[in-house]
């Protein structure tokens, strides 16, 4: 389906698949009641995930996430509402009763999260109810909830302190924003005494996890039951979570108008959080990473020191503690701690030779800072590769937790910079397998992102058995973790071990928390049978996807895919009719068996023949019409590169153009094509225009 989904987004014509979007799934609402908590406070909370949208991309974890997350304020004594799928009237009313159960005491602590789609427009946040159709911006204002909405709400109930948590900052989904801002703003205006989190930092863009919960949502719920961490703690904690498991892509941020102190989870207080211990003032070894027992005291007084300054996001600082003690990098241990230090809290790295670090402000957001001018941004050049070769020259023995450390830096060097780093990419790549290796035989590669990195270089230098061995043992730790799962079913193929692939992604499927998850297992299992010619696991695994998602096309596109590549063309043809019959101008179907067509050795005369058939059935929808010429434009086009002379070429061209007027004429005059698709038809002509005259 590579082809058409590269033209569709370059030409804007996806929103047809719009024409086709499912129905909400029920409501499900949950209210307990709850004595005061210890504290005394009245604690209520309102917890909305959406993920099942109607009119735009589904998202796998919010109603997860809404539920763990009610089910951990319930623990903590709030009295919890949780809503997953809400339309927009049940979430306006459940704002609004929020509100009212705040104002009956005004000592009450009041939590609202979010996870879902979430936009901005016009420095303005909106929060997505499921039943949203959203062709045009401006209708946000009627069909979405603006943020500010819940804001004031909760300004009106005048309660002791309301913590917003919004894990809605996932990429705007619509076609109207495809050239906007992402993610959502900086909040407006605060209600006094609160707390609003964004799960990343203003106008970025949050990762929908692979797992049960997103990212920013399983930190947090790691979090929260801690005894004894203030409120702020927990949320610092959870950011610097965020930040380290996502390599720095997703940095939370934190507006916070509250001043006090709050424990959620009553308890003694966690060991080291007390200001002041570096070893100027006789620190102890609270904040000393793992595996830097064997450093000398010294170096780990100040490895202890910088690190808490890491989780303060004093970056800067803790660089500035590193290198004051060992400028030159002669310290093994430092180095690694410095390795850390840039990994973790660069602002920006010059092709991971240099970094820029800043001490973050109180609210973790740099942007918002930089854009005010009060972010202090200072580069340090760092050439960690020169640095260990060094070490090597002067017969220092490298420790494992440096090795650890290497092999991170240099994963990430060749992952970000590819043959822009000092090395190239094979020998950058090689330097991290090689570090890797040595902490790994140490028995500390225990960092679950290391592992990943670590197997996908097994697997690419050929020892994909070593990588099945270390992900094997790694799942007797982190057994529900599917992105670990999958790598290991990554690599169970490439050593022939597909009985055992597909074993891990029946187990995925019997445990998926989600019928869309199961989806995807079901959709990687059966990529696996037909790359690998296993015709008895497609079968089984097509099979279920029929029984178990009869509105779903992926199985049919499969069976389309194998007829093409079998060479047979009558069964290509009534497969491919059938799906078009099921899903009338469904994008996803149209372009799979075109293109698979397109790259069907034989020829793409099938692909033609199609076109031509519903053609001829559309005479009477222009809409459809319309589309179909616009498919055969385009599929003309991409079929040019098999034409063995110009001539061909060019006449190929010449009907190309021919269908995308008749295409033009037919939607321009359609109330119901989409607007981007009629616009988008200009671009097309251009480009077939320029490949004319080449």
């Amino acid at each position: 389906m590579m082809v058409f989904s590269l033209s569709i987004r370059r030409f804007k014509l996806c929103t047809l698949a719009a024409l086709m979007a499912l129905l909400a799934a029920p409501l499900a609402m949950f209210a307990q009641e709850r004595a005061p908590a210890s504290d005394g406070l009245s604690r209520v909370a309102l917890v909305i995930g959406n993920g099942n949208y109607e009119g735009t991309t589904k998202l796998n974890n919010p109603g997860n996430d809404a539920t763990d997350i009610g089910d951990m304020l319930s623990r903590l004594d709030f009295d919890v509402d949780v809503l997953t799928d809400a339309d927009l009237y049940t979430m306006e009313d459940a704002v609004l009763r929020f509100r009212d159960k705040l104002s009956d005491s005004p000592d009450s602590v009041g939590f609202f999260y979010y996870a879902g789609h979430g936009v901005q427009s016009n420095g303005e946040n909106y929060l997505i109810p499921v039943d949203a159709r959203l062709n045009s911006e401006s209708l946000l204002r009627t069909r979405a909830i603006p943020l500010q909405f819940v804001l004031d709400s909760l300004g009106e109930a005048r309660n002791r302190l309301n913590i917003i948590v919004l894990d809605a900052c996932r990429d705007n989904p619509f076609s109207w924003a495809r050239s906007g801002a992402r993610g959502l703003a900086v909040v407006g205006q605060l209600p006094p005494a609160s707390i609003v989190v964004y799960s990343t930092s203003a106008g970025k863009v949050a990762q929908d996890g692979t797992g049960r919960n997103g990212a920013f949502t399983e930190e947090l719920l790691k979090h929260l039951p801690t005894p004894g961490l203030d409120i702020t703690e927990v949320l610092r904690r959870t950011g610097e979570g965020v930040q380290k498991k996502t390599d720095g892509i997703q940095i939370p941020a934190i507006y916070s108008q509250f001043f006090g102190f709050l424990q959620l989870a009553p308890g003694e207080g966690a060991a080291g959080t007390g200001a002041g211990s570096g070893p100027e003032n006789g620190s102890s070894l609270d904040y000393l990473p793992a595996f830097f027992d064997e450093a000398p005291m010294d170096a780990k007084l100040v490895i202890a020191h910088a690190e808490e300054l890491t989780w303060d996001g004093l970056w800067l600082s803790a660089w500035n503690v590193l290198a004051k003690v060992d400028p030159n990098d002669r310290d093994p241990y430092i180095l690694a701690e410095k390795i850390r230090t840039v990994l973790d809290g660069n602002t920006y790295t010059d092709l991971y030779q240099g970094f820029w670090l800043a001490d973050l402000p109180p609210d973790g957001d740099a942007d918002a800072a930089r854009e005010a001018g009060t972010l202090d941004e200072e580069y340090f050049a760092f050439d960690v590769h020169m640095a260990v070769q060094r070490m090597l020259d002067r017969g220092v023995e490298i420790p494992p937790v440096l090795a650890s450390a290497l092999g991170d830096f240099y994963y990430g060097a060749y992952d970000y910079c590819g043959d822009g780093y000092v090395l190239s990419a094979e020998d950058t790549k090689a330097e991290a397998l090689r570090w890797y290796d040595m902490a790994n035989e140490n028995y500390i590669l225990v960092d679950l992102v290391s592992i990943l990195h670590y197997a996908e270089l097994l697997i690419d230098a050929g020892r994909a058995d070593e990588a099945v061995a270390v992900l094997k043992d790694e799942t007797e730790w982190e057994a529900d973790d599917a992105g670990l799962r999958l790598r290991l079913v990554d690599a169970y193929v490439v050593t022939g071990e597909t009985d055992s692939a597909f074993a891990e992604l029946d187990g995925l499927i019997q445990r998926a928390a989600s019928k869309d998850e199961a989806r995807d297992y079901y959709a990687k299992a059966i990529d696996i049978a037909f790359d690998q010619n296993n015709r008895q696991a497609l079968d089984r695994y097509l099979a279920a996807m029929e029984a178990n998602y009869p509105d779903d096309w992926l199985a049919g596109l499969t069976r389309h895919k194998v007829a093409v590549r079998a060479g047979d063309n009558a069964s290509a043809q009534n497969i491919a009719d059938d799906l078009l019959t099921k899903f009338p101008l469904h994008t996803n179907v149209l372009e799979g068996v075109l293109t698979d067509w397109l790259e069907n050795p034989a020829g793409a005369d099938g692909g033609l023949a199609f076109l031509n058939r519903w053609i001829g059935k559309s005479k009477n929808d222009a809409l459809a019409l319309g589309v179909f010429y616009l498919y055969r434009s385009l599929y003309r086009y991409y079929s040019i590169e098999s034409s063995p002379s110009s001539s061909l070429k060019k006449s190929s061209i010449q009907n190309a153009l021919a269908d995308l007027d008749s295409a033009e004429k037919l939607l321009t005059q359609s109330p119901d094509a989409d607007k981007t698709t009629v616009e988008a038809i200009q671009y097309i002509r251009k480009e077939l225009q320029d490949a004319l005259e080449q």
